[in-house]
């Protein structure tokens, strides 16, 4: 059989075009492959996000319940019986020399160390009027002792407005992002915190949960 210069140059043309598509084909499919990682690091990046915040609203929720549990309405500084975002009480007292000495806890919400009550970020965090949950000892005296559980408070609790209505159905109007309620010797604690992922989307967290002090 006789090849021709002409059947030389289609078969040539042929695999070039070959070629073509196949790194055509390849470029595709590394595109697709890199999409999809980067899908994939964004969720992860979400749920880690998500899980940091769900685990620090929870742990401060136990340390405030923690603090509560040895809460003693019979001490010099009877718990507040009413909605707050603030509760202070004694804790049981230590004796010395006979005498009994009691430890006042202040359980609260103040405003993050750079951040205004102005309706903005202040600190460049991506949150705005975020607060901070603190455990204060003895205000105000020599020994007194601050200990922050929780940070990215919001301001009002998830899903209620400052308007005057009980906007999340909880049965409390306008309540924190930190807030007690009282029925009887139960006291209820609910918590919403925030923080951004690194999309920039918010994220929420609100837990609750009630505690009946010991004494």
């Amino acid at each position: 059989m006789i090849t021709t210069l002409q059947d030389k140059q289609a078969r040539a043309g042929f695999t070039l075009v070959e070629a073509l598509i196949a790194v055509s084909f390849l470029v595709v499919m590394f595109m697709a492959v890199a999409q999809v990682s980067s899908r994939a690091s964004d969720a992860f990046d979400e749920g880690s996000a998500e899980h940091a915040l769900s685990t620090g609203t929870h742990r401060a929720l136990e340390r405030l319940t923690h603090a509560l549990e040895f809460a003693n309405g019979t001490g010099n500084t009877p718990m507040y019986p009413a909605e707050n975002d603030a509760v202070t009480f004694d804790t049981n007292p230590s004796f010395e020399g006979g005498a009994a000495h009691w430890t006042s806890v202040n359980l609260l919400a103040e405003l993050e160390s750079e951040e205004l009550d102005d309706g903005l970020d202040n600190d460049g965090d991506g949150l705005v009027d975020e607060r901070r949950v603190v455990q204060i000892e003895n205000l105000g005296a020599p020994e007194e002792r601050r200990i922050v559980l929780a940070s990215g408070v919001a301001e009002l609790l998830e899903g209620e407005l400052a308007n005057l209505a009980d906007d999340n159905g909880n049965g409390l109007i306008d309540e924190a992002g930190l807030s007690f309620s009282c029925e009887g010797e139960v006291i209820f604690v609910r918590l919403t915190c925030q923080r951004r992922d690194e999309g920039g989307r918010l994220l929420v967290k609100t837990a609750e949960t009630a505690v009946r002090p010991y004494n």
